[in-house]
């Protein structure tokens, strides 16, 4: 097994790994910041007194988490393929269908999933936060703009970091189902690492390794973040 791991690395399927690994942090960093943004706005909107974009935003999060997140990715692969081939061939731009196009596929696809759990997570620190704060803040002279940069946004990424860190890490995991469109992410490396060497045991071991990293070091900047974002917020919460 050594030599066979000597040869695995020496072919450059361990370069290939990392920068598999590379794609699916940069994948998963895109999709979760367009996905957290849909989350906030969703959450917003459904706090707000706007009955149609209340039933707007209801209808896209149970569509979205009842369908299989396949099925997304597929969805939106199959239904944007033919007009990113024409526009592939019009701008003589033979990278677009081999790599972009899948990695935008990818990052919208993530973004869409985890923004439909997102609005759920924002929705409830949005109603975390004491609206007795905002009524002092009004009473001061702080106006809408103000409240929301001095107030309700710093509390409202404290409140939601538990959960916003539980979409993340399903996030990391769901782009493995991206490497079914073409984009050579982390597990789509591994199974091309598996076809040319014959050792598919030791290649799937080495991506989960390196997805046990990713998780394991993003969990740890999420526990530092609570805690560097929350001084003072329990204190005041006593």
């Amino acid at each position: 097994m050594i030599q066979t791991l000597h040869d695995i690395l020496s072919a450059g399927w361990g370069a290939m790994l990392l920068r598999g690994a590379a794609m699916t942090v940069f994948i998963s960093v895109c999709g979760i910041s367009l996905g957290m943004a849909i989350g906030i706005a969703g959450a917003a909107a459904k706090t707000g007194a706007s009955r149609p974009a209340r039933a707007l935003v209801a209808l896209y999060t149970l569509i979205v988490r009842s369908v299989p997140e396949l099925l997304i990715i597929y969805l939106l692969f199959f239904g944007t393929v033919q007009p990113a081939a024409d526009l592939a061939d019009w701008l003589e731009w033979d990278d677009l269908m081999s790599t972009v196009f899948p990695m935008l596929v990818g990052i919208l696809a993530i973004a869409l999933i985890s923004g439909s759990y997102s609005v759920e997570v924002f929705r409830g620190a949005f109603k975390a936060i004491d609206p007795g704060q905002l009524e002092a803040a009004r009473a001061i002279g702080m106006d809408r703009r103000q409240c929301l940069r001095r107030i309700t946004l710093p509390q409202l990424f404290w409140y939601a970091l538990p959960g916003a860190n539980n979409v993340w890490q399903a996030a990391l995991k769901d782009t493995a189902l991206v490497s079914l469109v073409g984009l050579v992410e982390l597990m789509r490396a591994a199974v091309l690492g598996s076809a040319a060497t014959r050792a598919p045991l030791i290649l799937y071991l080495m991506a989960g390794i390196l997805y046990f990293l990713i998780g394991a070091c993003s969990q740890g900047l999420f526990v530092w973040a609570e805690r560097h974002f929350g001084r003072g917020m329990r204190g005041a919460g006593r």
